[in-house]
């Protein structure tokens, strides 16, 4: 045993120094797309690249509307607002003044190529309208009062379709500069818009909190420069910061009053500090070695293995509270007797554990089988841990305290499972539960579900959508190319595709990048359809002078027109709202993205989504769907593994327990049965995380199942003095997530509260009878 404790102590010290390298040099790379985690041939680079830039566009970026009834009120507020930011010197850049020289910028930059310019409404309306009729309306446009802007001389564009052309690029956002400033104009209200991005990163937990009283400090200096103004905010930033926020609270009141709680329980039962100070060594020891394992073997580690993987090692909480159960009492001298009395039984334990993780890394998903890995080698570590180290690290005498006593005796009093009146009764009940819950089980993978933002930010959130009519990050058409220019040459195709949309008023509009650098054939097309039109004795031009008695003007210039090229556009300040929609070189092409306006109802998705259908290098995205899909699939799966750890468990109780197998098993698997039941007769769907902590249930439920079959003696009281201090040190540490705001982290807690305490309160009821039987099979 000392030789072993050693061998077990030298390699401990190489996974914390291993554990010391990895987090000091930042080596350990830890991996937060959820899309990761599914098999490579399921993953499609393309979409996972474009959602990816199109997160990182939005994730530093904050939107903030200062509303008034009228402009001057909206005007002095959002200059209050903005004065309060720049004072705060925060590594933020702050777009809220806009100066005529910006405009100008922005017109001079299109104008070398006004002739191959024409949204396809221009294009539609010059080869379906005779010259003569086009000369008319060019000549009533020179005697109307008011119209659009004219830019350049009337001869050279007596339509004015450049200003057309740029009227409508300017209708893709509400917003319009008014006094040198950002303006929105909507509703009756005026508003100023302060557009807000972080230098740094968006999810860093010290930026959050310096920029979150900063902003504070803007609203309130807001609302006293004008009484009556509204403040609207939103962005991810925000929700990052009350996300950290909810979980900093959470961390104060769940995860430190359960600290308390479990101190208090093992110093009331023990006597002692010492036993929670080497239950939580050995949990620790599991925890490094999981790390360790898991990088070496998989080069990275995922955030969900590692918040997952980190709950799972608490089963190592059964191993230490039996060894500690099991020493109350007792001569210092008789702990290695009693080791290796509960080695055979503690080993069952781990090994009906390591079964159901062990079915799990069989599974396709990398992400499943990283966390089997990562939960396996905790759980050996801490029960080597247990076993080796325990014996030499407490050699005091540990005496029976009043509450362990109590908690031992009464399982005296637990009723047992027979041929009685009161079984039958308890198996209607059951079975009527079952039913009941059975009939309104229902799945609902919908990742909306998991939202835990404040409502008041979500409320803000939509508010600010739907005040600026931004498109839908959600939901857009990946396209791709061999180029560039055939990557806007098929988004050309697939807006022909929705202008028909936008005319029915099923979606309100798009943002594309060929909005504003059509294909090339689509310019050369432009260019000599305008000359076609526009030029020659029979054209435009020639025709509207004539009808104003003017001299026939001269042919404009047949020399080559220059063409807008995409590298320009990309490369010109013009193009900064939208270059997120270009994604570049990707997957040995080009490819971008166009986003949709207006999608108001799930109901029009498969209609868009069909829309790009036959059309090439198109592909509809829908990043909801696809991961509400990878979470039903992760749950199918699951629930699969679940069923097959059950039967492998079951196949390693036999070998202990023979024909009374059963028996340690069945309290378990109606524990978890009846969690599901009520927490579907309460109304709650079926989700990944309720069948993830099922399959810890089974991992810490067989356990009890296993330490009361072993000793089914009443009398004996160490076993179920173990089975309810395990149990309550899961409840407080697990169970109390039910109270957490974090939808997620409720599912989880509420299916471990249940499961966890139906499994304890029914393990006594299966016990075989007073005296300590093993059978063996023949």
């Amino acid at each position: 045993m000392r030789r072993l404790a050693l061998l077990w102590l030298l390699l401990v010290a190489l996974v914390a120094g291993h554990n010391l390298w990895l987090w000091t040099g930042d080596r350990l790379q830890l991996d937060t797309d959820v899309l990761a985690m599914l098999p490579q041939d399921q993953r499609d680079p393309a979409v996972q690249q474009a959602t990816r830039r199109l997160a990182d566009a939005a994730t530093r970026r904050i939107v903030v509307l200062v509303g008034a009834d009228d402009w001057a009120d909206a005007r002095r507020a959002g200059d209050a607002y903005a004065a309060v930011l720049a004072s705060a010197r925060l590594p933020l850049a702050l777009q809220y003044r806009v100066s005529d020289r910006m405009a100008d910028d922005w017109l001079s930059f299109f104008a070398p190529y006004r002739q191959a310019l024409l949204s396809a409404r221009q294009a539609e309306r010059l080869a379906s309208r005779s010259p003569q009729a086009l000369a008319d309306d060019a000549v009533a446009a020179l005697y109307r009062p008011v119209g659009m802007p004219r830019l350049g001389p009337w001869i050279e564009d007596p339509l004015n379709l450049y200003g057309d052309w740029l009227t409508e690029r300017a209708a893709d956002s509400r917003v319009r500069p008014a006094d040198g400033r950002l303006s929105l104009q909507v509703d009756g209200r005026a508003h100023a818009v302060l557009m807000l991005e972080q230098q740094g990163p968006a999810f860093s937990i010290s930026a959050q909190q310096a920029l979150m009283p900063w902003l504070e400090r803007a609203a309130q200096a807001a609302q006293q420069a004008a009484p009556g103004v509204r403040v609207l905010s939103a962005g991810v930033p925000l929700h990052a910061a009350a996300a950290a926020s909810q979980a900093e609270r959470e961390v104060h009141t769940i995860g430190f009053g359960s600290l308390a709680g479990i101190i208090l329980l093992t110093v009331f039962a023990f006597s002692a500090l010492r036993p929670r100070v080497l239950v939580t060594l050995a949990i620790g020891v599991g925890l490094l070695a999981a790390i360790s394992v898991t990088a070496a073997l998989f080069g990275r580690l995922h955030l969900l293995t590692l918040v997952f993987g980190a709950s799972l090692v608490g089963v190592a909480e059964n191993y230490g509270t039996n060894y500690f159960a099991g020493r109350l009492g007792q001569p210092p001298a008789s702990r290695w007797r009693m080791v290796r009395e509960q080695a055979p039984v503690m080993g069952l334990a781990l090994l009906t554990t390591l079964i159901g993780y062990l079915a799990l890394a069989l599974t396709p998903f990398p992400g499943l089988k990283q966390m089997a890995v990562f939960s396996a080698v905790g759980l050996l570590a801490s029960f080597l841990t247990v076993m080796l180290w325990f014996p030499f690290l407490e050699r005091g005498y540990m005496s029976v305290t009043p509450l362990s006593a109590a908690i031992g005796r009464a399982r005296r009093y637990w009723p047992r499972v027979g041929r009685n009146r009161a079984t039958l009764l308890l198996a209607l009940l059951l079975a009527g539960l079952l039913l009941g819950g059975g009939w309104r089980l229902q799945a609902n993978d919908d990742i909306r579900l998991l939202q835990s933002s404040p409502a008041t930010l979500i409320e803000q959130q939509l508010a600010i959508s739907r005040l600026l009519d931004l498109p839908s990050p959600a939901q857009f058409y990946l396209v791709r190319g061999a180029t560039p220019d055939q990557v806007l040459a098929r988004e050309e195709a697939l807006k022909a595709r929705l202008d028909a949309l936008v005319g029915a008023r099923w979606i309100r509009g798009y943002q594309a990048v060929s909005d504003w650098v059509p294909s090339a054939a689509r310019q050369r097309a432009s260019v000599a359809l305008l000359r076609r039109t526009l030029d020659g004795d029979g054209g435009v031009i020639a025709l509207a002078t004539q009808r104003l008695g003017e001299t026939p003007a001269a042919a404009r210039t047949a020399g080559p027109v220059p063409l807008m090229t995409l590298a320009r556009w990309l490369a010109a300040p013009v193009s900064e709202p939208l270059r997120p929609l270009w994604l570049g070189r990707l997957d040995g092409g080009y490819a971008s993205v166009i986003m949709l306006r207006g999608v108001d109802s799930p109901d029009r998705l498969p209609r868009l989504a069909a829309l790009a259908d036959g059309l090439p290098g198109v592909r509809w995205v829908d990043k909801v769907a696809e991961v509400s899909s990878v979470l039903s699939r992760y749950r199918q799966i699951m629930g699969g593994v679940i069923l097959a750890s059950y039967l492998l468990v079951l196949a390693a109780l036999w070998r202990r327990f023979g024909r009374k197998a059963w028996r340690a098993l069945l309290p378990t698997a109606l524990a978890s049965l009846l969690t599901l039941a009520v927490l579907a007769l309460f109304g709650q769907p079926l989700q990944l995380f309720n069948v993830l902590a099922l399959l810890l249930i089974l991992g810490m439920g067989v356990d009890y199942g296993i330490f009361l079959q072993e000793q089914p003696d009443p009398d004996a009281g160490a076993p179920f003095l173990s089975v309810t201090l395990g149990a309550a040190c899961t409840l407080l540490s697990f169970g109390l997530l039910a109270l957490s705001h974090t939808p997620a982290l409720r599912a989880f807690g509420l299916t471990m509260l249940l499961g966890i305490g139906l499994a304890w309160l029914l393990a006594p009821m299966f016990c075989s009878g007073p005296a300590r039987q093993k059978e063996r099979t023949p």
